[in-house]
């Protein structure tokens, strides 16, 4: 009997057998991808957890994080290479995977996320961004000791206070598209007042960078392809500056007509919203009328600066970064099949027809004159 007892409590007493503490290992939170000076090599930054107590040197005794550079041929070798400065690295907890302009200039992305998506430790789930600065100095830009991974990853989420910010492209998505029709864009990040900042993105065609954005074409892009989840619409009436914010998106259609092999795009939205500031003296939010010539003045605003990314994205880009081929692709099955591999030619000789309707349904605790 005690025999048998014996054998019944040797698993239990194997217990965490291969655990390891965790001092021994690198926890990986973010990932940089930049040119290397060194010809025909790229450079690879990996941000790594430091547990709390463990000591570095004097001048990163506060921080709660290391950079580690190393350059090589492929990203891989890169990885092992970095095991020559470092303990064993884990990118099971990967967040953030930054990868500097030039390098989308120069090599095409599949290639520069082969080794992310083949390794399947990687998660699929990490956030892709672009960078105009070098990727180590994004990743050096410690506020406060915070570590620069989390920063960049927590400011994704206030697409839904700002229609600023491009919907997170996670590493999945990123492979997705470059398998699909091959364009999207990439929220983009920088430094400004020693801060870190989203702003800005780029634009990926065939696997390459072909353009960049600003802030304002990033707006108008999320109202065409859908994608506003909040945010403010700043226009004027009356001489006066005023804004009115998104409360939520009440319906989205889209219907794709062909002519031949012309085609004609039509995009209607709808959503609900809040007059949140108004300048006019004479405001008189009371008036219903008053209401409706505010809701205009928005409405045309924002389709003015759909116009003008649909434009940008037709004759100087000269791809669709906004989805719109899979309603195509859906509603024209066998039209798509035979016209896909020309999409963006389709695209930019296509008519987009943009129509929103806004409804102000709340003005605030402050309606003006009564």
């Amino acid at each position: 009997m005690k025999r048998l007892w014996v054998l019944l409590l040797i698993p239990l007493l194997s217990g965490c057998w291969d655990s390891e503490n965790i001092e021994d290992l690198s926890l990986v939170v973010g990932v940089g991808i930049d040119l290397s000076k060194n010809k025909n090599e790229i450079k690879l930054t990996q941000q790594i957890l430091v547990p709390p107590g463990y000591s570095l040197q004097e001048n990163q005794a506060k921080l709660k994080y290391k950079n580690v550079t190393v350059s090589a041929k492929t990203l891989h070798e890169a990885i092992r290479d970095s095991l020559l400065l470092t303990n064993t690295v884990l990118t099971n907890h990967q967040r953030i995977l930054l990868i500097n302009e030039e390098v989308l200039r120069e090599i095409r992305m599949e290639a520069i996320i082969n080794q992310s998506i083949r390794d399947n430790n990687t998660r699929r789930s990490c956030f892709v961004f672009l960078t105009k600065r070098p990727t180590r100095e994004i990743l050096e830009r410690a506020d406060d000791g915070e570590i620069p991974s989390n920063v960049i990853y927590e400011l994704k989420d206030n697409d839904k206070r700002t229609n600023k910010i491009l919907p997170p492209l996670t590493l999945g998505q990123a492979s997705s598209s470059l398998q699909s029709d091959g364009s999207f864009a990439i929220q983009a990040v920088d430094i400004k007042g020693g801060k870190l900042i989203l702003q800005g993105a780029g634009v990926i065609n065939d696997s390459k960078l072909v353009g960049l954005m600003n802030n304002k074409d990033i707006e108008s892009l999320n109202w065409l392809s859908g994608s506003v989840k909040g945010g403010i619409i700043e226009t004027a009436h009356h001489g006066k500056p005023f804004s009115v914010e998104v409360d939520k998106r009440r319906s989205r259609k889209i219907r794709t007509d062909l002519d031949g092999d012309h085609l004609t795009i039509n995009i209607s939205v709808a959503y609900t919203a809040r007059l949140s500031e108004d300048w006019y003296g004479k405001e008189n939010s009371f008036k219903e009328s008053y209401l409706k010539e505010a809701e205009r003045d928005a409405e045309e605003k924002v389709t003015r600066d759909v116009e003008k990314v649909v434009w940008k994205l037709q004759h100087q880009y000269k791809t669709g970064v906004a989805g719109l081929f899979r309603y195509v692709e859906n509603q024209h099955p066998e039209y798509w099949e035979k016209n896909k591999e020309n999409w963006d030619k389709i695209f930019s000789d296509a008519d987009i027809n943009y129509q929103i309707d806004l409804e102000i349904i709340d003005f605030g605790s402050k309606g003006g004159i009564k």
